[in-house]
């Protein structure tokens, strides 16, 4: 038997070439299983807005659905557009607040929101609800 370096990186070098080879194939199979759950989140975003964003494009986007939360009227409809940035096209859309409800003690509201960027476009509705840090946060409202 080979003696083994308290450093995993070295673990690694001096196991045997048959125990390397089973530890590899168990890693293989145990992760097989999550593969279906991460292909289906990138194939439901991948060809969308959304999918699209950077993370500043979304942190804009996001401001702006908190403050249209936060001051827009019912049915008012509430453009916002991110400008086009080195090969990035822009992207242009508008969010629509279509009713509140309080749920489980807060209040929510319901979101139009329309994105379109170049030949991509997004179009949902959602709910929103106020958390007790003052942000929004989207979720399923309760039946009935």
């Amino acid at each position: 038997m080979l003696p083994i370096h308290p450093t995993s990186h070295i673990r690694i070098a001096l196991m045997s070439p048959g125990l390397f080879l089973r530890s590899t194939l168990l890693c293989a199979v145990t992760l097989v299983p999550a593969a279906p759950a991460f292909a289906y989140f990138d194939t439901f975003i991948h060809g969308t807005v959304i999918g699209s964003m950077s993370q500043k494009e979304s942190a804009a986007l996001f401001k702006a659905v908190g403050k249209t939360l936060n001051e827009g009227a019912d049915g008012a409809e509430v453009p916002w557009t991110y400008p086009a940035s080195g090969k990035r096209k822009p992207i242009e859309g508008n969010l629509t607040p279509m009713g509140a409800k309080t749920d489980k003690g807060q209040s929510c509201r319901q979101l139009k929101v329309q994105l379109k960027r170049s030949d991509l476009e997004d179009n949902w509705t959602g709910w929103f609800c106020k958390q007790s840090d003052g942000h929004w946060r989207s979720r399923q409202l309760s039946e009935g």
